[in-house]
């Protein structure tokens, strides 16, 4: 039983939602899991119906109001016996999302999507994005000894470790990968001839989500390169962060910008920076200093108008300011209702991530 005294220290467990139950193991469809009268609870199984969705915060004055833009589970789904974790993002009819974010839960540009999660004995990790128009497959090295497996999606985009750190403390790893394009039924055919080696950073922490929900999250990091000794991000520009909790699964996205990244767009990133803020879509992104390795530590610093994050690298004194410009709070937990889209995962995820 996964109660909130007795949490599994496995990733998986900060992948699926839980339900609250009664002493008969069944689900209290009236409940959520982070209220005060969810006494017991667990994770969904993949036959069960949850009770209640996971929603964004929308913009003020738009058509949804306090439900957001999406409908979002996240489930686990079984196939010829292999288990996947399926988090699903479901556009709500009339409701017009203003920017296109780039949401590891699906291709913005598509009605509805989903990414698709595991874990081994030894991390957990996002396998590939599904929607659609669009397949976005995370591989790693392992596609050499495993091409026609669902394991060369394997520890490519990584999480953290599983079983997790305890809380308060950080990690840093590297490792190699290379993401692919393209319909599912030629992605089997090849592997990636040349893999980027990238650095996760992970923490595991309390943190006051936008609904007001203060939960232990594991906080993990992705940039897309790393130094040669594999303790901090080097001359990355740009960082996703997602929040995983063991009450919801993926319960936050983030992206954040180093100060001085000139964009394509030629648009100001302060500036971007500070609209974030003024929609108010998401909490401030308050977690405690951390000490990620030797080359990397993390820190708070005052801004009225944006959210920032100090990175340092103790060893050589390199210190850049990062400013949040988007982000996605899926805290927003609701019981079901029947205006709510229920589309099955199972709909959304293609069987390449099941293969043997």
């Amino acid at each position: 039983m996964n109660t909130p005294a007795m949490a599994s220290r496995l990733m998986l467990d900060f992948m699926t939602m839980d339900v609250c139950v009664d002493a008969h193991d069944q689900i209290q469809r009236n409940l959520i899991p982070g209220d005060s009268r969810c006494n017991r609870r667990r994770d969904i199984g993949a036959d069960e119906t949850p009770p209640y969705n996971l929603h964004n915060y929308g913009y003020p004055g738009t058509p949804c109001g306090s439900l957001g833009t999406i409908d979002k589970t996240n489930m686990p789904v079984i196939r010829n016996g292999v288990t996947r974790i399926v988090s699903t993002t479901v556009r709500r009819p009339g409701c017009s999302a203003r920017t296109k974010s780039a949401d590891l839960a699906g291709d913005a540009t598509a009605q509805d999507g989903a990414s698709i999660q595991w874990a081994d004995d030894g991390y957990g990790f996002i396998m590939g994005s599904y929607s659609p128009v669009s397949l976005s497959a995370f591989q790693s090295s392992l596609c050499r000894d495993n091409p026609r497996s669902s394991r060369r999606f394997f520890r490519s985009w990584v999480i953290a470790p599983s079983p997790l750190p305890v809380v308060g403390s950080g990690g840093v790893g590297m490792f190699d990968g290379a993401m692919a394009k393209g319909a599912s039924r030629t992605m089997m055919d090849n592997c990636p001839t040349r893999f980027r080696r990238a650095l996760t950073a992970w923490t595991v922490q309390p943190f006051l989500f936008k609904s007001d929900r203060r939960l232990i999250a594991v906080i993990s990091s992705h940039f897309a390169q790393g130094t040669p000794d594999g303790l901090s991000p080097g001359q990355s520009m740009q960082m996703e962060r997602t929040y995983w909790t063991s009450e919801f699964g993926i319960s936050r996205w983030e992206k954040w910008t180093r100060e001085d990244y000139a964009r394509k767009d030629g648009k100001d990133v302060a500036t971007t920076a500070r609209l974030l803020v003024q929609r108010g879509r998401c909490s401030a992104p308050n977690i405690t200093s951390v000490t990620y390795s030797t080359g990397l530590r993390e820190s708070g610093a005052p801004d009225s108008d944006s959210y920032v994050r100090i990175l340092t690298n103790p060893k050589t004194g390199e210190r850049h300011r990062w400013l949040m410009t988007l982000c996605e709070d899926y805290s927003n937990a609701r019981i079901d209702t029947p205006d709510n889209r229920r589309v099955p995962p199972s709909a959304l995820a293609s069987d390449l991530y099941w293969a043997q």
